[in-house]
């Protein structure tokens, strides 16, 4: 899965990144949680960034607690699921970031992990998004972050992951097809090789906390009795 993850790039090095025409400006984050406003690129409209919601809500949903339930889709069920369903020839958007967090468990420790590439380039996670209107006639845009199963790397962290485009493969998910077959194939593409783990202080344990001590290493080395 995909519960949390960093977005400290520039307004300039997303804009030239991603080929982009329209950049809102951007304050470096370290520490995105669900619920939270961070950019997507919606294929709608690819060379604009716009701010959205984490936690997707259907446009025909009355209860905005389901986006809780939501930042993550299952691409093996995108197809199944009511919330996504409609979604997928339309609706598809990238979600950049540096790299995202996970835990490793040791007893009871929580032990964060930063998944990035090796050469610190942007990433490009596969997303969703929905425009919901509230009660009182605003349009609030959200989206989901879709997973598949970890690939090697990422097995000895989680089960699942988020799902990585090449450069190619985003120009196809934000073009203007509506051929779902073509794009559901892309979420069956190998995921993204030489990612690499760095065990980074439990300070982003928190989310309350959003600053650079998050990519810090741990403050002490964990030993295990042979």
């Amino acid at each position: 899965m995909c519960g949390r993850y960093v977005l400290k790039a520039s307004t300039f090095e997303m804009q030239k990144h991603f080929h982009l025409d329209e950049v809102p400006q951007w304050t470096a984050r370290y520490n995105i949680a669900p619920m939270q406003a961070a950019p997507i690129i919606q294929s709608i409209a690819p060379r604009k960034l716009l701010v959205a919601q984490w936690g997707l809500l259907p446009h025909w949903t009355k209860d905005v607690k389901i986006a809780h339930q939501l930042i993550n889709a299952r691409s093996e069920t995108i197809s199944a699921k009511a919330a996504f369903r409609d979604l997928l020839s339309s609706h598809r958007c990238i979600v950049p970031a540096d790299g995202f967090y996970e835990w490793h468990r040791e007893g009871k420790q929580r032990l964060p992990h930063f998944i990035h590439r090796g050469d610190s380039a942007l990433l490009s996670m596969a997303g969703l998004w929905s425009r919901w209107r509230s009660p009182d006639g605003l349009d609030v845009e959200t989206f989901t972050i879709i997973t598949a199963a970890a690939n090697d790397d990422m097995k000895e962290l989680h089960e699942r992951m988020p799902i990585f485009f090449t450069d190619e493969q985003r120009t196809l998910w934000l073009s203007d097809t509506r051929d779902e077959a073509a794009v559901k194939e892309l979420l069956k593409a190998p995921l993204a090789k030489q990612l690499t783990l760095t065990a980074v202080s439990t300070h982003v344990n928190s989310v309350q906390v959003d600053d650079e001590r998050c990519l810090e290493p741990p403050a002490t080395v964990q030993l295990r009795l042979l």
